[in-house]
């Protein structure tokens, strides 16, 4: 079987089947289209137009109307030439048109009478204007902005970040469990997140700022956040509907190398630092990487041809982001003052205790009461009494040797600002994080002819922390383990086959898969070994839960077809999205 009759069964299969199904595709391209006449408003009919892509030369032909209108859609986004040729007319040059995702570009051409030999040129011609669509109210940033805003926060470069400065969108700072941003009032896991058309959505929880795949900014060729009055290819979720679309390679080889390096080291403390006596938090975050595209070699096998470049036909675009990140976090944790871990327990006597710092303090900042014992018969005023557990106690032997050992491993207190100051106090430190990410991706586009082109892409990344204090992670003294470490392996993958047999017809096939797992472990390998108990008043540095306290593991297969019939000047377009999921979840008190 021919190329050209395989491509047209297969295309044709996928035409069937979304002509029977009236669930709508993602939108990742966009639209050209516009009306041509000649120089007394007339529609000129017949008129050939060609839409080029600057980047790589490739191509498509039109031809306008009885109406003069003409149409290019579901293209990927980017900057194009129009071309617009007529005998009896001058030919027609725009350069530099930029389209954006889901936004369509109108341009509108009034040719000049002349010999088709002449020409005329002109530049960024096209308007972006919302009367070439019937919705999709939003924000689209581009490459440039994307690669010069700064968007660094304690995990990366996150575009995500960006949402925050959307027309619409809020903050709640107070509940921030789905990312605490809300957009029109929508909850903040109301979100819904594609790259290249494919779902990088975290299914299990969801939220407002995060991924479990993370696109870095040099990966990117824009995005899209579509606020409200969605379009059928956007409706699926209620909050903001983001949009990805990965770069690609051009005819001419481009690569970048990158590093960012943040230390404390121009930061002024922190104010409850200050107030504790503690020295400067240390956040220290390298990020890493490049991106490198171009055209694909051609070996020459087979036909003759030598050794040369596939330009115009063939491209790739890889690019790696790589991060270390190490910081610590003030923690408080409660323990047991000496006397108390003695057996003798204190109380304010016609009163109550309370820490260092507050109106009724029954100590100062260094744990000195600052009430008198009481005496054998204690007075109508407030002093200090206790009770001593190891003389007064009914059990035989006073003291447990182990509990007693157990208490005496923590620290001693440094800040009786926290706790009831007699009793219980604070110990706190700076407890370690430490963050290892690495976010590959890369794309292969291929044109195969005017009629035929696809792509693939694919990426991956690892984001593992050890010591999560997002998920209650952080150890519990200095020296003992961390509570929890989390590894996260995302995997995407997306395939995308345009065909175009006629000028009046184009069909978009995408299929994909997001595939995800989240583990939280238990570092601690004594697990089984530690004392079966837990401490009710101070912190317990121990934990009995198992290696793996918490794992889940989801795959979405995704299959999506987009279809557009130019019947101009009217335009049909149909098209179905399928999710198939799998999902693997066991939690435990992790989010």
């Amino acid at each position: 079987m021919s190329w050209n009759k395989f491509s047209t069964v297969i295309a044709s299969s996928f035409m069937m089947l979304a002509m029977t199904v009236f669930v709508f595709a993602q939108g990742t391209t966009s639209r050209v289209t516009g009306t041509v006449t000649d120089n007394t408003g007339a529609s000129v009919s017949g008129a050939t137009v060609t839409l080029t892509s600057e980047g790589t030369n490739t191509s498509i032909t039109t031809e306008t109307s009885d109406s003069g209108s003409y149409n290019f859609d579901l293209i990927q986004p980017g900057n194009y030439t129009i071309t617009v040729e007529k005998t009896g007319f001058k030919k027609f040059i725009a350069t530099k048109n930029t389209v954006l995702i889901n936004q369509p570009a109108t341009l509108n051409i009034a040719l000049e009478i002349g010999d088709v030999s002449a020409v005329v040129t002109v530049e960024n011609a096209a308007e972006v204007v919302q009367t070439s669509t019937t919705g999709n109210i939003g924000t689209t940033i581009e490459q440039a902005s994307l690669e010069s805003l700064p968007i660094f926060g304690q995990r990366g470069r996150n575009p995500l970040d960006l949402i925050n400065f959307v027309p619409g969108a809020s903050t709640d700072i107070a509940n921030e469990t789905g990312g605490g941003v809300h957009v029109h009032g929508s909850r903040d896991r109301a979100f819904n997140f594609t790259l290249d058309g494919i779902d990088i959505n975290e299914s299990s929880a969801g939220g407002s700022n995060f991924t479990p795949l993370r696109p870095n900014p040099d990966s990117l060729q824009e995005f899209q956040i579509v606020t409200s009055n969605f379009t059928a290819e956007l409706g699926r979720s209620s909050g903001a509907q983001v949009t990805f679309v990965t770069r690609s390679g051009t005819n001419t080889f481009r690569g970048n190398l990158f590093e960012y390096y943040q230390t404390p080291r121009f930061n002024a403390n922190e104010y409850a630092n200050k107030i504790n006596n503690r020295p400067k938090g240390q956040f220290v975050q390298h990020i890493f990487g490049g991106s490198f595209g171009g055209p694909l070699f051609d070996p020459g096998f087979g036909d003759g041809t030598k050794l040369g470049l596939l330009r115009d036909k063939a491209f790739f675009f890889v690019n790696l982001q790589m991060l270390r990140a190490y910081e610590t976090r003030l923690q408080t944790r409660t323990v047991l003052t000496p006397t108390a871990r003695a057996g003798i327990f204190r109380y304010v006597q016609n009163g109550q205790n309370s820490a260092a710092g507050t109106l009724t303090a029954s100590v100062n900042g260094v744990g000195t009461p600052l009430l008198g014992n009481c005496p054998a018969i204690p007075p109508a005023t407030q002093c200090i009494n206790s009770y001593n557990i190891a003389t007064a106690s009914v059990i035989d032997g006073g003291l447990d040797p182990l509990t007693t050992a157990l208490l005496n491993a923590m620290p001693a207190p440094n800040n009786y600002f926290f706790g009831d100051g007699l009793n219980t106090a604070g110990y706190s430190f700076g407890a370690p994080q430490r963050e290892r990410q690495y976010d590959f991706v890369s794309k292969f586009d291929f044109k195969i002819n005017d009629n035929n082109s696809f792509y693939i892409r694919y990426a991956q990344g690892q984001q593992n922390t050890v010591g999560d204090a997002g998920n209650g992670g952080l150890q519990a003294f200095p020296g003992y383990p961390n509570k929890v470490n989390t590894f996260r392996d995302p995997k995407n993958l997306a395939f995308n086959y345009r065909w175009s047999p006629t000028a009046r017809f184009t069909n978009e096939f995408v299929f994909g898969f997001n595939n995800f797992a989240f583990s939280f472990n238990n570092p601690d390998e004594n697990f089984a070994t530690n004392p079966p108990f837990v401490f009710n008043l101070a912190t317990d540095p121990f934990s009995n839960a198992d290696l793996v306290n918490n794992a889940r593991r989801l795959k979405t297969y995704q299959y999506v077809d987009n279809l557009t019939f130019d019947f101009s000047p009217h335009v049909i377009k149909a098209g179905m999205n399928f999710r198939f999921g799998k999902q693997i979840d066991d939690r435990s008190g992790v989010a």
